[in-house]
């Protein structure tokens, strides 16, 4: 699929039916979507696949937001790594047949010094934006396989590693709920190009 076209026809779904989504294919498309760029190349990010406990992640939400959950076939959590010290090493580790040796260093050594340096604002600074940019990838990376989603903010951040049993270094950033829909989606109001560009 082309990609214009293929941005035309992703839409914010909010409403799902019945019809199964295979496993293998939310696991293709994430996949891809891990293919996103990242600052440092640093991939900072957890995807945590629910199925039986939507209800327990759904229980606390408004209303629109707590039946796509539950419609919803999956719900993919999306986390971010806090210690980015440890992901830059972990690189290295699982990397290290792979990468060369300047690499290698760049990974163990150059970097974990450079984070070392970041406050908390700028750490979820960083993470926010990879966070945003390997979402919209798998967004994309499903809709290219006729699959639905929806990405939400709303939801209890508080919760949500109690709830899936996530160690509290991962932060939850995003749900992105996953299945097919009988709705006809029509194209979201755009701005024109030239109202969002300004040369000097």
């Amino acid at each position: 699929m082309k990609f214009l076209e293929l941005n035309k026809k992703r839409h914010a779904v909010k409403s799902f039916n019945d019809k199964p989504v295979d496993y293998k294919d939310l696991r293709t498309a994430i996949e891809i979507a891990t293919l996103a760029p990242s600052a440092n190349n640093i991939q900072p990010w957890k995807f945590v696949v629910v199925k039986d406990k939507k209800a327990d992640l759904a229980k606390d939400m408004v209303l629109g937001n707590k039946v796509q959950v539950e419609q919803a076939q999956y719900v993919v959590a999306l986390f971010s790594d806090t210690d980015l010290i440890q992901r830059s090493r972990k690189i290295a580790r699982v990397g290290v047949k792979s990468l060369p040796d300047d690499l290698i260093g760049y990974y163990m050594e150059t970097l974990p010094p450079r984070y070392a340096k970041f406050d908390d604002l700028k750490r979820a600074e960083y993470l926010a934006f990879n966070s945003g940019l390997v979402a919209m990838n798998l967004v994309l990376a499903l809709t290219d396989q006729h699959i639905a989603s929806n990405m939400i903010l709303g939801f209890d951040k508080t919760k949500t590693n109690d709830i899936l049993d996530i160690d509290k270094r991962f932060r939850p950033e995003i749900l992105i709920t996953v299945g097919y829909t009988d709705d006809v989606v029509e194209p979201s109001y755009r701005l024109p190009v030239d109202e969002l560009i300004e040369r000097r």
